[in-house]
């Protein structure tokens, strides 16, 4: 499990984490939500460790990740996977390249068959054929983000994080990239963690639901009793993203 514990973070004179308590339940999908600059993006990256907050805490296996080592922070960054928000796939790779950088950065695997094996056996995870030698330029937004997700689970994480995986996709897009989120969480039986404004990829795939709002997460818990919250914050921010009949 993962435990975020009064997370601080300010950039000069703006506060964007203000105390942020968190748990990521293993084996579980975690979304946490919120209106558009409420510091989604800086919550992630403070957990995985591209920031560091200016006081709390990011226990990972009762390891504090805030205070560890470079060499103990990249151990634990192993047993992680990342989708980021525009899937940051390296435009002067190919898809095979993109995919098998962390094996063959990592060294995990060394002979170069089993390193294509591993490729093939991960694009068919994600719904992709033999496309190799294919450019990030030659794919659609959708493809891209397939390619990501297979770069993120390569090495088979105990945890994969998403930064709003469905922005800018159209919606039979956006509901296939849920669709298989779910599906590689079972598939896998990893822990998954995903900002995002999507309601409807929300209310699809999520176990937990969390709400971030000044800085804080004001409401956390089932699907089921974040529709049914009293918080105003959370009526409100369901009227306005019209969800509440619908679901």
């Amino acid at each position: 499990m993962i435990r975020v514990e009064e997370l601080k973070k300010s950039f000069q004179t703006q506060t964007v984490l203000d105390g942020v308590n968190l748990s990521i339940e293993d084996g579980k999908i975690t979304v946490i939500i919120g209106k558009s600059g409420t510091g989604k993006s800086v919550l992630l990256k403070n957990i995985i460790g591209l920031l560091k907050p200016d006081s709390g805490r990011v226990l990972y296996n009762e390891d504090d990740m805030v205070t560890a080592s470079k060499k103990k922070l990249n151990k634990i960054r192993m047993n992680f996977g990342v989708l980021f928000q525009d899937a940051a796939l390296f435009d002067s790779l190919s898809v095979f390249e993109n995919i098998a950088f962390p094996v063959v950065e990592h060294r995990l695997i060394k002979n170069r068959k089993k390193i294509k094996e591993s490729v093939k056996k991960t694009l068919e995870l994600v719904g992709l054929g033999e496309i190799y030698d294919k450019m990030p330029s030659e794919l659609s937004g959708g493809m891209k983000k397939r390619v990501g997700l297979a770069r993120a689970i390569i090495t088979q994480p105990e945890f994969i994080f998403f930064d709003e995986p469905t922005t800018g996709l159209d919606p039979v897009s956006a509901m296939a990239i849920a669709g298989l989120i779910k599906d590689m969480q079972m598939k896998l039986s990893t822990t998954c963690f995903i900002i995002s404004h999507d309601l409807s990829l929300t209310f699809k795939i999520a176990d937990n639901i969390g709400l971030l709002d000044n800085g804080k997460i004001v409401e956390f818990g089932s699907k089921e009793s974040f529709l049914n919250s009293d918080n105003e914050l959370v009526k409100d921010f369901l009227k306005a993203y019209e969800i509440g009949e619908s679901i």
